[in-house]
């Protein structure tokens, strides 16, 4: 009796079991049936699902892709690609075709989500392939997408197009009018930007993707085209058809509260009207958006209306701005991404032999082996670059310990010529002063004494730009460029020897300025700077005054010397000289 009770028990336990995993399985499955329509409802149901309670490795994979998916769909940004990791694993291990494709899709939105962009192109790329081998050619058309948004904000516009070509190809097929719409727009944008001569081409895309959407409820896309015509007609100088589309592209945008972009379209568009208050109000609206290479057109725009205006101090200085966020931009796009896409492109073919065969690996023992090879090869790999890299830390050091001291020997050499053109033209100058020279002689060697002059002011100037304090200088410069302070400073004596070289450089001008007119021990100091040739942006480092301090102080100078603001200290110099 105690033994059958045990054994129904088991039974009823058994079956409860197997009675909550199909009712799991079930949920998934209705997830996956309202993904395409109602992604929003199929996001609610996998939520309400405990992944603990999956009890196999299938129903985990499957939860993991549906609900990456799903969050795809509701436009939930995805930071973390642990989840999707667990379906790609699975799906290539066991080979399904149409379930890797799915899930190297939704891994490369993960990545993308991540601005992680080499290894986003990487898992579209391996996607690709398997979705066109089982005929999902609308998830194609949307890899092709991603892989051309990609390519296009790496400038491989090239490949771009070609890619945005072959999505117009899908949407054709499919007769889906939202993908063909973006594809001609992507188009149009590429186009765009080779010149004059695609205008037109680029024209006729974007009017029959506006033609197109204006038949269905798509704002977003609706106002992405519209930003585009704006900017071309911008760029073809017809004011109101920019400002039309601008308009169109604002009212459609739901974020209307800092649409930057939509302001600085709305900003030009003006600007070729001629409504120059409008203009300015609407570009300097865009400025307050963080990116840079927007910041640098809005400037320039607004220096061009400056300068339009008459202001022509404010225009300079717009200008200044426009070319400080344009350095600004060429630094933050120095990065290594698209060197990474490239070598990620030469490795796709070989990533999907591996899945290809990994699919068909039915022992475990097999992996085994791959997977030591592979950490035992990287290991390898990881200790010889190890050692490489050491070894050319070594040879750097030794060259530039010996590159130093070549520059610490030319410096003496130079200041050894310097000083022997001193004693040169000390000769001259006494020989002029005589009385025993007539005036073809004086001639002659007032020449000499000129070229000497010259010749010391030659040695002067590069005996500075290879001394230490010049080496200083760019130190500091770079340090404040890259984290906006140093911990360097040039002592008193530094300041002294620099000004003494300029001052020899100048054949003692800068002495007679500096007794002339009184000058201040910082008028002093920025009048050698600026002598250097320094941008005057980089002198804010130097001497710890804003910008503005300094062309204020650099200004009333100038009015002190009773000299044209226009007229720089070289020339200044060169009369009192």
């Amino acid at each position: 009796m105690k033994n059958t009770v045990i054994i129904i028990l088991f039974a009823m336990s058994l079956l409860s079991s197997c009675t909550i995993r199909q009712d799991y399985n079930q949920q998934l499955l209705k997830a996956d049936s309202l993904m395409q329509f109602r992604p929003d409802n199929a996001l609610n149901i996998l939520k309400r699902i405990s992944p603990k309670k999956l009890s196999t490795r299938a129903d985990n994979a499957y939860y993991a892709l549906l609900l990456t998916q799903a969050q795809d769909k509701n436009f939930v940004v995805q930071k973390d690609d642990s989840l999707i990791q667990i379906a790609v694993h699975y799906y290539d291990s066991i080979g399904d075709t149409k379930m890797q494709a799915k899930a190297h899709y939704y891994w490369g939105c993960v990545y993308r989500d991540m601005n992680q962009q080499a290894e986003a192109i990487r898992e579209f790329l391996i996607a690709a392939p398997l979705t066109e081998k089982v005929k999902e050619k609308r998830q194609l058309g949307l890899i092709y997408n991603n892989i051309g948004y990609i390519y296009n904000i790496q400038d491989f516009n090239q490949k771009a197009d070609s890619i945005y070509r072959l999505m117009e190809v899908i949407a054709k097929e499919l007769r889906d009018t939202t993908l063909w719409s973006e594809a001609l727009s992507r188009q149009a944008s590429i186009d765009l930007m080779k010149g004059e001569n695609y205008f037109p081409i680029a024209e006729q895309k974007l009017l029959d993707a506006f033609v197109t959407m204006e038949k269905i409820k798509n704002d977003g896309l609706k106002a992405n085209i519209s930003a585009s015509l704006s900017n071309l007609y911008s760029r073809m100088n017809q004011g109101e058809k920019a400002l039309h589309y601008a308009k169109l592209n604002f009212s459609l945008r739901k974020d209307t509260v800092w649409p930057y972009q939509t302001f600085l379209l709305l900003g030009d568009a003006y600007y070729k009207l001629k409504q120059y208050d409008s203009a300015t109000f609407y570009l300097n609206k865009s400025l307050l958006g963080k990116d840079y290479g927007r910041k640098s057109d809005v400037y320039m725009r607004l220096a061009d209306i400056a300068m339009i205006q008459g202001n022509t101090t404010l225009s300079i200085e717009l200008e200044r701005n426009s070319s400080a966020y344009k350095d600004s931009l060429y630094q933050l796009r120095r990065n290594p991404v698209a060197k990474r896409i490239i070598e990620v492109e030469a490795d796709v073919q070989t990533i999907l032999q591996k899945l290809y065969y990994k699919g068909r690996l039915q022992m475990y023992l097999y992996s085994f082996i791959l997977i030591t090879i592979i950490i035992i090869a990287i290991s390898l790999y990881l200790y010889k670059r190890y050692q490489r890299k050491n070894n050319l830390l070594k040879k750097d050091k030794q060259q530039l310990e010996k590159i130093n001291q070549d520059l610490s020997q030319h410096h003496a050499n130079l200041q050894t010529d310097i000083t022997q053109k001193g004693m040169e033209i000390e000769k001259l100058r006494k020989e002029l002063a005589s009385h025993q020279v007539n005036e073809e002689q004086r001639k002659k060697l007032q020449a000499e004494l000129d070229k000497i002059v010259l010749k010391r002011k030659t040695l002067a100037k590069e005996a500075f730009l290879h001394s230490p304090i010049y080496e200083k200088m760019q130190a500091i410069i770079k340090d404040f460029q890259d984290k906006d302070a140093s911990d360097k400073e040039l002592s008193d004596q530094e300041w002294q020897e620099f000004v003494a070289e300029m001052d020899m450089e100048w054949n003692n001008a800068i002495t007679e300025l500096c007794v002339k007119y009184q000058l201040s021990k910082e008028e002093l100091h920025l009048v050698c700077l600026s002598l250097v040739g320094f941008p005057f942006s980089h002198l804010e480092y130097l001497l710890h005054l804003s910008r503005a301090t300094l062309y204020r102080k650099k200004n009333l100078l100038l009015k002190r010397i009773d000299t044209n603001l226009n007229c720089e200290f070289e020339e200044i110099l060169q009369k009192i000289r």
